[in-house]
């Protein structure tokens, strides 16, 4: 189906009209002018003549439209039934997720770096499938509602970072946000996955509270505990040796959450249970979406094209009917 982004730039084409009208009723000589004496009269009475009435510059005209048709943005979308997911995933950005305990490459990363780059290879396989995120820390905050937009994803997922949202961790707010945004989508379809790696610390809501709205709205809970149990690095200023400390993690209120709402709880210790576990959670809920409008193709590159190519040979033209040849 065609479409048109920005259609009101075609109110511009009638302009074009009265743009040539004008063009073809100019006159040539100004009224009252005062007659020249010149040796060469008649040449120039004969190009008068075939200069009294120029022609519209249908080129010009033709190019200017198309230009116009360019920014009114033509897009192609298909409408056709298919199989996918809905996720919404809550990502921990507080203080403990500097926690460097994971390993890539031979180097020691975050627990947010790693999540990061577990989820960004995760949307960028999903093919039609919604996903939304949020983000809790202090408390708990929307970056991207239920898209299929995976461009947009990625972008709001790279700018992540410990500190953006407080330094505690409202589990109970980020579990009745979660709910919130999944109400709207399918009921066969509500999935919530939970990246933590701390109890809960802030907020005004408790995560058993959370847990009744998440059952009463049909919405399973799939959590994953990141970290260790040992003491782990964190690192500090950089004058500073880094410090080692253990983050106490509430994983029995986590396998309460999961178990309850009817999803599943799982724990994450190295980077490579991490990306088995999202594998793994990627495969559990499965529904045929009702004819969702796919991502558009945008098709304005084609009348800009050709319209800067009208407009050239439009240039081109002219400079030969003036220049000697």
């Amino acid at each position: 189906m065609l479409t048109l982004a920005a259609p009101w730039w075609l109110a511009a084409l009638p302009l074009l009209a009265g743009a040539a009208w004008l063009t073809r009723t100019r006159p040539t000589t100004a009224p009252g002018a005062t007659a020249l004496l010149h040796p060469q009269t008649a040449l120039l009475m004969q190009l008068s003549q075939q200069m009294a009435k120029p022609s519209p510059p249908w080129w010009w005209l033709a190019g200017c439209a198309l230009l116009l048709i360019a920014l009114a943005r033509p897009q192609w979308t298909s409408d056709a039934p298919h199989q996918g997911r809905n996720f919404l995933l809550a990502v921990d950005v507080s203080s403990s997720m500097k926690a460097q305990d994971f390993e890539e490459q031979g180097q020691l990363i975050s627990r947010l770096e790693m999540v990061k780059r577990v989820v960004d290879g995760f949307i960028r396989q999903r093919q039609g499938d919604r996903i939304g995120l949020l983000v809790f820390a202090d408390d708990a905050f929307t970056l991207a509602p239920m898209t299929t937009d995976q461009a947009l994803l990625r972008h709001h997922l790279n700018t992540l970072n410990n500190g953006m949202a407080g330094q505690r961790t409202a589990l109970g707010n980020a579990l009745a946000l979660g709910v919130k945004r999944l109400q709207s989508q399918d009921e066969r379809s509500r999935s919530l996955i939970l990246l933590t790696d701390g109890s809960n610390t802030a907020g005004n809501i408790h995560p058993l509270n959370a847990l009744q709205l998440a059952q009463q709205y049909g919405v399973r809970i799939y959590s994953v505990g990141i970290g260790s149990n040992q003491p782990v690095m964190f690192p500090r200023g950089p004058a500073q040796s880094p410090d080692f400390k253990q983050v106490p993690m509430d994983e029995a209120l986590l396998k309460r959450l999961a178990s309850e709402s009817g999803g599943q709880y799982y724990r994450a210790a190295a980077a490579g249970d991490l990306t088995r576990i999202v594998a793994d959670i990627e495969t559990l809920e499965t529904i045929p979406l009702e004819r969702q409008l796919s991502q558009p193709r945008e098709w304005y590159r084609l009348p800009l094209s050709i319209g800067l190519g009208l407009l050239l040979l439009h240039l081109w033209r002219t400079q030969r009917e003036v220049l000697p040849c």
